[in-house]
């Protein structure tokens, strides 16, 4: 390879000033088209972005391995082993509890009320279709849907804190309806803080 020499000295700046400017930028993916420009932004790098709910006071944050791994005591590490608070499903696209989700909810209510001492995660997942950050707005309405159905069986709101995972954790990773039917969820966690 054969190096040019340039008379000016204005000319050499600019091919050292456009070496720099290829070298220092990444590449930006374009947007997705026809995303909710109102749907939650997830960027896996950042830290969590905090947001306080008006109805509980509560911060809640967008996920990351930090946030997720919240305090824990042998006592709930141990519940949680036992499987003592059951999941629900959720139909395609929606975040209504169903009518056979509200026993198990019921039933969930009692135990929380049972450990009075710790609080509780609700975790919103979905099926693997549909954006990002659609999923993501869909598992924080599935995760707030299960939090305000608690709360009116009287479980304290100050107890609950919610967090969508949107299609990040598959319980099945198949590609079908039985996997995605699965997958459409609300986890309960007990958590010691």
């Amino acid at each position: 390879m054969r190096f040019r020499s340039y008379r000016s000295p204005l000319a050499a700046l600019f091919v050292v000033l456009g070496s720099v400017l290829v070298i220092g930028c990444k590449s930006v993916p374009p947007a997705p088209e026809n995303v909710n420009p109102q749907a939650p932004k997830f960027d896996s790098s950042a830290k969590p972005a905090e947001k306080v709910d008006e109805a509980t006071g509560f911060k809640e944050a967008t996920p990351t391995a930090e946030s997720v791994s919240e305090n824990s005591s042998s006592e709930a590490d141990k519940l949680n082993a036992q499987g003592v608070l059951k999941p629900i499903q959720f139909d395609f696209d929606k975040a209504d509890i169903r009518a056979d989700a509200q026993q198990t909810m019921n039933a969930n209510a009692g135990r929380m009320r049972d450990h009075g001492s710790l609080k509780v995660r609700i975790e919103g997942h979905c099926d693997e279709r549909g954006t990002v950050e659609y999923n993501l707005a869909l598992g924080d309405r599935r995760a707030r849907a299960a939090r305000d159905y608690l709360v009116s069986v009287g479980v304290p709101a100050q107890r609950l804190r919610t967090i969508s995972f949107g299609k990040e954790r598959p319980l099945d990773p198949g590609h079908n309806e039985s996997a995605w039917s699965v997958n459409r969820r609300a986890e309960f966690i007990f958590v010691a803080e």
